[in-house]
């Protein structure tokens, strides 16, 4: 059986807010196949902050805001990490020798592979750390 959650990163959001972004119209068929099939959904504090700076600054403060309102209201799981989960997001990147691996990517794969999260929605270059996948709507 295919595990039904998914981690939302920064750009999986950017991409539904931003109406203008080139991924809207895919990110807006993953969220509408996520309600239908009833997945879970989680993301972290960075994660929230990441893409309330970037809406705040690129769009306006006003649909930051709302974005932080419509995520209170939402079924996203926000997933705090212990102390335990940063000094292992750091010791990833301390050890591995990729020089594009960001702390909050290293972070997000530590925290999916601790709650057992598979996939990942995200546009960006994904490392393989734990095993995570990209999500890719099924055909």
């Amino acid at each position: 059986m295919v595990s039904k959650k998914v981690y939302i990163a920064s750009d999986g959001f950017m991409s539904f807010i931003d109406r203008v972004n080139k991924k809207h119209v895919q990110a807006t068929a993953f969220f509408r196949y996520f309600a239908q099939e009833q997945y879970q959904l989680y993301t972290n504090p960075l994660t929230v902050n990441e893409t309330y700076m970037n809406i705040y600054n690129t769009i306006s403060p006003s649909l930051a805001r709302d974005f932080l309102r419509a995520l209170d209201l939402s079924g996203i799981n926000i997933i705090s990490p212990e102390n335990a989960d940063i000094k292992a997001a750091i010791k990833i990147i301390e050890t591995g020798n990729s020089v594009d691996l960001t702390f909050s990517k290293a972070l997000m794969a530590v925290m999916c592979n601790k709650k057992s999260i598979p996939q990942i929605m995200t546009y960006e270059f994904l490392h393989a750390l734990y095993g995570l996948q990209l999500f890719y709507l099924p055909v």
